[in-house]
């Protein structure tokens, strides 16, 4: 399913520990993405396309009623992973890698974790898969959110980090006295220049779970915030019709997209049910001195724009998602309106006759992969047949500023 300025305190500790010098190429780095992130407000705001024109969409890989794709990540090598959720039905795999030559679906890490037994702990086999990301190490984190349906106590959520050359298991995280079953834990990122995972919480009262990475230690914060949960005023629909669950209940999913900045400096969120954008600083979200109300308030309303499932932004500071309502992808740039920060938003992908539901996203090599999971014709009810196969896209960004930390 995000500019910026620096870390104050994160910069005293770099300044500590590597002196000015070492400093400088990072914050010429940082100066080089501002500046690219500024001439492409000016160029969306003007109307204007990218460089070259609208890039051109290209299917990357496609896949039958048997793995029901959400999740991708993919490799500084090219390498592209995939996960199929068991929300609703089991796929034959739970993650896979792609062998891009022939198509076929290698079951990741190996065959034993994609074979779900319900009366075996849930440490080395998947349960539900459901986000995915690479970070700049090039190590592939997976974030099973587990199903209310089982015994969480031997079945919990957790986010796994592998090695991808070797397909090693690294560490395992998971949240107990953190998620319930009435949460769901939907996308993931990795901060590693302050060593800390969020999480989206999709159900329950929404929320970002805060994990740091030393030794695990995971809260939940801002659930409940108006920030986290939908407006009950707006609505994800299709024309005329408002989408539903299979037992026609309104649709309501609460935080759900998430994306950093390249600097690690914001978090960007939404709840996924409504059209409003919300950052915070990624150094309050991680002060653990913070009461809730006073985390609460450092949050920034950016506005209204496409109502979007997946979120990433790139290292130039464009934030970048899918219009799930017009079955488009769209770039949205950060800028100042009025002395309060907004976001500028075009068009990057109109292929509605190809696109359905844009969801997971990644970024590699100057180009944006996205998942299109066709989540409103095979979980939702809203009397839509499933029209083509599930299938992962990409199309070619303008060159990203090199030197950041770019997913």
């Amino acid at each position: 399913m995000t500019a910026a300025h620096l870390c104050r305190a994160g910069r005293r500790q770099v300044v500590a520990a590597l002196g000015a010098t070492l400093l400088a190429p990072w914050i010429a780095a940082v100066a080089q993405a501002a500046q690219a992130a500024s001439a492409a407000a000016s160029a969306f705001a003007s109307g204007a396309a990218p460089a070259g024109g609208k890039p051109r969409l290209e299917t990357v890989a496609t896949f039958d009623d048997d793995f029901r794709l959400v999740g991708i990540g993919v490799s500084r090598t090219g390498r592209v992973f995939a996960t199929a959720p068991a929300s609703i039905k089991r796929s034959r795999y739970s993650m896979v890698e792609v062998d891009l030559r022939t198509g076929a679906l290698l079951p990741f890490p190996d065959s034993a974790w994609n074979t779900y037994r319900a009366d075996r702990p849930g440490d080395q086999q998947w349960i539900s898969v459901q986000a995915l990301w690479v970070d700049e190490r090039d190590r592939l984190w997976a974030l099973d959110s587990s199903l209310p349906s089982v015994d969480q106590r031997t079945q919990p959520p957790r986010l796994v980090e592998f090695d991808i050359p070797s397909g090693k298991l690294l560490r395992v995280y998971t949240f107990e006295g953190v998620a319930t079953p009435k949460d769901s834990l939907n996308d993931v990122r990795i901060d590693l220049k302050h060593g800390y995972a969020f999480i989206s919480n999709a159900g329950n009262q929404g929320g970002v779970v805060v994990t740091r990475l030393s030794d695990g230690k995971s809260r939940l914060v801002l659930a409940g915030d108006r920030s986290s949960v939908s407006d009950p005023d707006q609505h994800l629909r299709f024309g005329d019709r408002i989408a539903r669950k299979p037992d026609g209940g309104v649709l309501v999913l609460q935080t759900d997209g998430i994306a950093l900045s390249p600097e690690r400096d914001w978090l960007y969120y939404r709840p996924l049910t409504d059209h409003h954008y919300w950052r915070i600083p990624v150094d309050a979200l991680i002060d653990e001195s913070l009461s809730a109300t006073a985390l609460a308030q450092r949050k920034q309303y950016l506005g209204d724009y496409a109502l979007t499932g997946g979120l990433l932004m790139g290292g130039d500071g464009v934030l970048y998602g899918g219009d799930l309502e017009h079955r488009t992808v769209v770039a949205l740039t950060p800028v100042v309106r009025d002395g309060k920060p907004a976001l500028v938003q075009r068009t990057l992908v109109d292929e509605p006759k190809q696109v359905s539901w844009a969801d997971g996203f990644a970024l590699q090599n100057d180009y944006l992969y996205f998942a299109d999971s066709h989540l409103h014709e095979v979980n939702f009810s809203n009397g839509y047949p499933r029209e083509g196969k599930f299938t992962i896209f990409r199309v070619a960004l303008p060159k990203q500023p090199a030197g950041l930390f770019a997913g």
